[in-house]
């Protein structure tokens, strides 16, 4: 009967020993499990982020030919479909019409601003070169033909990857074939892509991750459509203001300031830097005139067009932007720096659907990226 008892106080005490060993190395093998999954999901996003870069403006482009096509089926007796062929041959026949009527033109004053660019830049060499702060600050930066053929090298691998095919003229080439086809086929059928993702996730959470792909699609659209307003706009006015300046090339400096409006924050000043460059061969004082004139067709775009347009998108602080620019754009150059903005858009509706709302059950304003708490 003692030995009994005594064998029933020993497993007693080892038990809670059992319990709190097996509690400590299941405690390990989950953060293991959890490291070893962050390193692999680290090493495979550092190996394909420009293939998953690509990916989204695939995604991106489907959206909008998505929407013109669903807003013009809306409005005619024809079939999503049909409207989706139509606008997509429209957006190309408008294409190859510019390029017709404006091409020529503005192929020899790109030409032409390549050149001008080159006297403007060595003019300001030569007077900075006068000062010792100015000599150490051109020592400094890397020359004109460093960063250009440091675009072209990335340029070049990141089509590499996606092609396998060394030539970058080529590579480009194939690159926008693919981005235009894979484009078009998310466009067709975006129901057949979703519904096999979405097999993915359990039951009870598809519709809640339906949902919010939903959402992901319109702010999608509507980033493009205030991106595409912002554009033309921007263009337009560049053009006329630069024209009533007398300024040389101000079809080539038009066209960069409206691409350079696809790119909140940094598009504007890069934008910007041709145009002072170019003038500063006229005068100092046309440069200064030409400065102005950006900063009122920016203050014009901030807060009368692009206003009107948001009132309905999802409201992404500047700094959120910004954050997401210098972060992609560290990761993968100018490409990611182009696509920073509606990609930190969609993270943060994946993070408010699915984090926010889902795992913190906290209530958050639609229409916005912060709320108030109180």
């Amino acid at each position: 009967m003692k030995r009994i008892i005594v064998s029933n106080l020993v497993d007693s005490e080892q038990r809670p020993n059992d319990v709190m060993w097996g509690e400590f190395k299941r405690r390990v093998f989950l953060i293991a499990g959890v490291l070893a999954f962050l390193w692999l999901f680290v090493n495979f996003v550092s190996a394909t982020v420009d293939i998953l870069l690509l990916l989204f403006l695939c995604i991106l482009i489907a959206a909008g030919l998505r929407g013109a096509g669903d807003w013009f089926a809306r409005y005619t007796p024809l079939s999503k479909r049909v409207s989706l062929g139509i606008v997509t041959l429209l957006f190309i026949a408008l294409i190859a019409g510019a390029g017709f009527i404006i091409g020529p033109s503005l192929a020899s004053q790109l030409s032409q601003l390549n050149s001008t660019l080159e006297v403007s830049l060595q003019q300001v060499e030569s007077e900075l070169m006068r000062y010792g702060w100015g000599q150490e600050l051109i020592d400094r930066l890397p020359t004109t033909s460093d960063l250009i053929s440091q675009i072209m090298q990335r340029s070049s691998s990141i089509f590499e990857r996606v092609t396998g095919i060394l030539s970058s003229v080529v590579g480009l080439l194939s690159s926008i074939v693919v981005v235009i086809f894979v484009s078009l086929f998310f466009a067709i059928e975006p129901d057949t892509y979703v519904n096999n993702f979405v097999r993915l996730i359990p039951q009870d959470k598809r519709q809640r991750v339906r949902d919010t792909l939903s959402t992901v699609n319109d702010t999608l659209k509507k980033w493009l459509l205030t991106r595409a307003a912002s554009m033309i706009e921007v263009g337009i006015l560049s053009f006329i203001g630069l024209q009533l300046l007398d300024m040389p090339l101000t079809l080539s400096l038009a066209l960069i300031a409206a691409i350079g409006a696809f790119i909140p924050t940094f598009g504007p000043i890069l934008a910007l830097i041709p145009a002072v460059l170019v003038a500063l061969i006229q005068s100092p004082e046309t440069a200064v005139l030409v400065v102005v004139l950006y900063l009122a067709i920016q203050m014009i775009d901030n807060y009368l067009v692009t206003p009107l347009l948001e009132k309905s998108m999802l409201y992404l602080p500047p700094a959120y932007i910004i954050a997401a620019q210098l972060i992609i754009g560290a990761l993968t150059g100018a490409f990611g720096l182009v696509l920073a903005a509606p990609f930190a858009a969609v993270l943060v509706v994946l993070v408010r659907n699915l984090y926010v709302e889902d795992v913190l059950h906290d209530a958050v304003e639609r229409g916005s990226a912060t709320h108030q708490s109180d």
